[in-house]
């Protein structure tokens, strides 16, 4: 695809300003403003729960992950701020909070839904935890404050400030999981808001947490913690899906370093993510697919089949190219990770478990959860398995569907246990929906890239919604022939569009009526610059493809 357009130098930009794009693979492109007022009230509108895709049923079990569960999980009468991590606000206690990854899937979700005050409402909440030297409680029980918690050998205590920072469970399990999201929260609400202010405020206690998490980390880059999100088992010592994690929250952290100008703090983040990276990759690479964890007694564990250390790998970005080719056709049709037709367990082998890898007599984490299938999706949509992703979704709206729309904790060939009504597989329905499959992502500039990995029917049907963020909305739809979108936002807007790949092999021409725009190309990939000239109300781009 080759654009020609004009030159960038002759705009001005308007503080406002609302826009039409078209885009025809076999026509061209129209750019429409329209008067200021109209853009002011629609930025500022809410976001829809609805979203417009050609497969009902995922179009129903997103709205109902949304309204039934997710945003009724808010209840601002605990506090400003506060959600339940059930839809009923009844099961892991009422008032509790749980801002590990409970807390990071639901502020993603919510921020997807346009819930930014109540995101930073919570975040609020949970830094009012942190103790001096950066360490942050899993769990926030206010009405056990003081009390002992599990069981009476274990000799823990509920903080008498309400924080629970160490787990009853023996080796204290989740120990890291509490530092990786909570850099995660900082950086998706940055994201979203561009407050560069509230970044600096806040970047003092997220590099504090992070220096907390680097104490846990040996010299060769082994992240400690004794599972990252399982207590039974409770992979003792260096579980696998914790490196990947602490990889991925560390490249964050050093992003949100060089944007408040702390570029040594950026240094230090980085080469601590590479580290541990070169430290997955060498340790626990077992020679066809990655070791589930690393016991200090037992070695490496990797006879439980393919686990989620697997998918992390290729989630977060820590594999080689080398083991990603070795890795990826295993794990792309293997369907045990199924439990009961549910995605997505921890191990496709979980019988080969053995009793000493538990600290209780239950077996509860066995189960599909989806923490896990999150990672699954988010390691397709890297890989690029539109159909594999779109099946994954399906089996989870499934049996959303059949229990009314709610999801059970934990799932295993019994069917489902633990809480009812559990937001963890409505939060991240929104958040695979909306990272993976609409391939949203809100860049750190401003920007925003639009990357679709979609079954070839969406796109003969077409798909689309409405997205809001930093005063600005854009509604958009593709079809295979077309990309629509209409814009209102306080500034131009640069967006990153995916096209088809049949698009790459068009070559567009740019031209523009009463407006100044810009757009490049390569591949099947679009950028695209908009701004509005001083003084202008209405005007027109047009691209022609030309074989």
């Amino acid at each position: 695809m080759i654009l020609r357009s004009l030159p960038a130098e002759t705009f001005t930009m308007r503080t406002r300003c609302r826009f039409v794009i078209r885009v025809y693979s076999c026509s061209f492109v129209v750019l429409f403003l329209v008067p200021f007022a109209t853009s002011i009230a629609r930025a500022e509108a809410p976001v829809s729960p609805r979203i417009d895709l050609p497969d009902p049923e995922t179009a129903a079990a997103y709205e109902a992950a949304a309204t039934q569960n997710v945003l009724a999980a808010v209840n601002p009468a605990i506090f400003p701020g506060y959600w339940s991590v059930c839809a009923d606000g009844i099961g892991h206690g009422h008032g509790n909070t749980f801002p590990a990854l409970d807390g990071h899937q639901m502020a993603d979700a919510l921020l997807y839904l346009g819930e930014v005050e109540t995101v930073k409402l919570n975040w609020n909440y949970v830094k009012s935890f942190q103790r001096p030297d950066g360490q942050l409680p899993f769990a926030i029980l206010p009405a056990s404050a003081g009390k002992p918690i599990g069981p009476p050998e274990g000799g823990i205590s509920v903080d008498p400030n309400g924080g629970l920072y160490t787990h009853w469970v023996p080796d204290n399990p989740l120990r890291a999981l509490g530092y990786t999201t909570y850099i995660q929260n900082a950086d998706v609400l940055y994201r979203i808001t561009g407050d560069l202010a509230w970044l600096k405020e806040n970047l003092p206690s997220v590099n504090l947490a992070a220096d907390y998490l680097a104490g846990m980390t040996t010299p060769e880059g082994a992240v400690g913690g004794a599972g990252y999100y399982v207590e039974r088992p409770t992979r003792v010592e260096y579980d696998g899906v914790t490196q990947g994690h602490a990889v991925d929250a560390y490249r964050r952290l050093a992003d949100l370093n060089e944007i408040a100008d702390d570029s040594d703090a950026a240094k230090r983040w980085r080469v601590l993510a590479e580290r541990v990276e070169a430290h997955f990759q060498t340790k626990f690479w077992a020679s066809e697919h990655f070791a589930e964890y690393i016991h200090p007694q037992h070695g490496a564990i990797s006879n439980h089949g393919l686990t989620d250390t697997d998918w992390t790998a290729i989630a977060m970005k820590v594999a080689t190219e080398e083991q990603k080719a070795k890795l990826w056709p295993q794990l792309q049709h293997e369907m045990k990770f199924r439990y009961a037709g549910v995605p997505t367990g921890i191990a496709t082998l979980p019988e080969t478990y053995e009793s000493w890898e538990f600290s209780h007599d239950d077996r509860m984490d066995l189960a599909a959860m989806g923490r896990v299938w999150y990672i699954e999706c988010h390691a397709r949509a890297n890989m690029g398995d539109a159909d594999g992703l779109a099946d994954a979704i399906r089996a989870v709206c499934k049996v959303g569907r059949e229990n009314g729309y709610y999801w059970r904790e934990r799932y295993n060939a019994d069917g489902g246990f633990g809480v009812e009504k559990y937001c963890e597989y409505p939060a991240n329905l929104i958040r695979v929906v909306q990272r993976f499959v609409m391939g949203v992502v809100y860049r750190l500039d401003g920007s925003v890239a639009l990357a679709p990995n979609v079954p070839a029917d969406y796109w003969e049907k077409g798909f689309g919604q409405t997205l809001a963020w930093r005063g600005r909305r854009l509604d958009y739809r593709f079809t295979d022939t077309s990309f629509s979108a209409t814009y209102d936002g306080n500034s131009g807007l640069s967006i990153s569009i995916r096209f088809p790949e049949a698009w790459s092999k068009k070559t567009l021409e740019l031209k523009t009526d009463g407006l100044a725009a810009v757009m490049n190309s390569a591949g099947n990939w679009a950028e695209v610059q908009v701004v509005v000239p001083e003084g202008a109300e209405t005007g027109s781009l047009v691209i022609r493809p030309s074989e």
